[in-house]
């Protein structure tokens, strides 16, 4: 009894899968399913996940939204890349990272699946409404952050400290 129902399980399956595949195509086709503008917006949430998860996921959902505005300032702001993935991995490896995970061996290490569905779930919300994200402005205009923990004295860059969120520190040019 028990084997006849493993195979009737399967065979339910079989004919699910092979509705899902035939149908698949004709949807697409339907609905004119952009795949590269799919591909990109997945790329695009995908690092945007990991810029949020690797500087601030410590931090609450306050310090990751701080880090997304600055990434999404960046891409607004003449002289930066113009993508979430290029504005996260600026520089890296070749000469220096703008966010240090991307160079620090961090995205190879275990993370919690726990925070990094949060976090995913977090930077869907984001890239859904940036809008509002940047209408709230918690940097006060920030492009740059760094942890408590270092000094790189951007102040000799014409920057200017504008709030600490969490243990990071936000950055944004002289006026």
């Amino acid at each position: 009894m028990a084997f006849m129902r493993a195979t009737i399980c399967k065979a339910a399956l079989a004919v699910q899968l092979a509705f899902y595949l035939t149908l698949l195509p004709v949807q697409a086709a339907s609905k004119k399913i952009d795949t590269k503008a799919e591909a990109k917006a997945f790329a695009e949430r995908k690092c945007l996940t990991e810029g949020l998860y690797f500087e601030a996921a410590s931090e609450g959902e306050a310090g990751m939204k701080a880090v997304a505005e600055v990434v999404i300032r960046r891409m607004q702001t003449p002289g930066y890349p113009k993508t979430i993935c290029k504005v996260i991995y600026n520089g890296a490896p070749s000469y220096g990272c703008q966010f240090s995970f991307a160079c620090d061996g961090a995205r190879v290490r275990p993370r919690s699946k726990f925070v990094w569905k949060e976090t995913w779930r977090l930077a869907g919300e984001i890239l859904a409404d940036p809008e509002s994200l940047m209408a709230e402005d918690t940097t006060m205009g920030a492009l740059r952050f760094h942890t408590i923990d270092v000094d790189p004295d951007w102040e000799s860059d014409g920057f200017v400290e504008t709030v600490t969120i969490g243990r990071h520190i936000f950055f944004k040019p002289a006026e």
